[in-house]
């Protein structure tokens, strides 16, 4: 009947119709997708499957028993719940272009993916001290007490009074733009890192901190005593000079070799180089506004 009827009430429904189906239609097209679980988690045939699909294409890099190589150790604790099984999927998948990860979608099929990340964890699970069940129930996403404004989050990354960008960078911004070395580069940190992890090292950085960034104060036996960075010196075999230690400066760029035998006394500092007093420096917002920042760092 409203095929054939030009009236305006007839003209009127079918725009009606129409608009209601568009609306359907993008409703249905911006809907948000299901993540990607994997299969396999915690199946032991397909753990045994991963393990040898890892070893195949993923020790050159990553290092025999996954303690790092040319890439990153991935056994570290904060690994288990710092990254999605769908962000591991995507990245084992596609690569990442500008690192050293190749894409190895094509090389493996989607259930051989599946198989080495079911490995992976059950190692990480290991690492940490937990079974796969227990690690997994864990892993919950942490609700902020509110919600933060991310460009407000950056600005107080960057102020000058919290001054994170001196030791640290983001997308080439920051300490590391002027030659620092003080931090690490945290434009994954949010891919690498679990939101709790994150507010764990804004509250209590000295919870955990990554054998590389560890610090030492050395006392010369001439009397000189200096804080910093500490590097240990390796041979071409990637064995340790037990001779001597570097110890990076104040500014982020000079290392400084120090022999062993013209030092009287070293130790770890009571105060680390990161601040340990941002929940009595910032107020509450703009806690929160700077975990929100560091949230979109992936």
């Amino acid at each position: 009947m409203l095929k054939n009827d030009t009236t305006p009430f007839g003209i009127t429904i079918l725009c009606i119709l129409w608009l209601i189906s568009i609306m359907s239609w993008e409703a249905a097209a911006q809907a948000p997708e299901e993540p990607l679980q994997n299969p396999y988690a915690g199946d032991d045939d397909a753990i045994a499957e991963g393990q040898i699909f890892f070893r195949s294409f993923c020790w050159g890099c990553h290092g025999r028993k996954e303690r790092g190589g040319k890439a990153p150790d991935l056994l570290k604790p904060q690994w288990l719940h710092g990254w999605s099984e769908e962000g591991v999927f995507h990245t084992i998948s596609n690569g990442r272009p500008g690192t050293g990860m190749q894409k190895f979608g094509g090389k493996l099929t989607e259930e051989e993916i599946w198989r080495v990340i079911s490995y992976i964890r059950m190692e990480q699970a290991k690492a940490a001290g937990v079974s796969l069940d227990v690690s997994m129930q864990s892993a919950k996403e942490l609700v902020p007490y509110m919600d933060g404004e991310v460009q407000a989050g950056e600005g107080v990354f960057f102020s000058e009074t919290i001054a994170c960008g001196k030791c640290h960078t983001v997308r080439g911004k920051g300490g590391y733009g002027t030659g620092s070395e003080i931090g690490p580069d945290l434009t994954y940190i949010a891919r690498t890192r679990s939101p709790q992890f994150l507010m764990t090292s804004l509250l209590n950085p000295r919870e955990y901190i990554a054998p590389e960034y560890e610090t030492i104060t050395i006392i010369t036996k001439d009397g000189k005593e200096v804080t910093g960075r500490k590097r240990k010196l390796l041979d071409r075999r990637g064995r340790e000079d037990p001779e001597t230690v570097q110890v990076l400066d104040s500014s982020g760029k000079l290392w400084t070799t120090y022999f062993k035998k013209n030092i009287k006394e070293s130790f770890t500092p009571i105060a680390g180089i990161m601040p340990e007093n941002f929940a009595q420096i910032l107020t509450v917002k703009q806690l929160h506004d700077l975990f929100a920042y560091l949230l979109t760092l992936e």
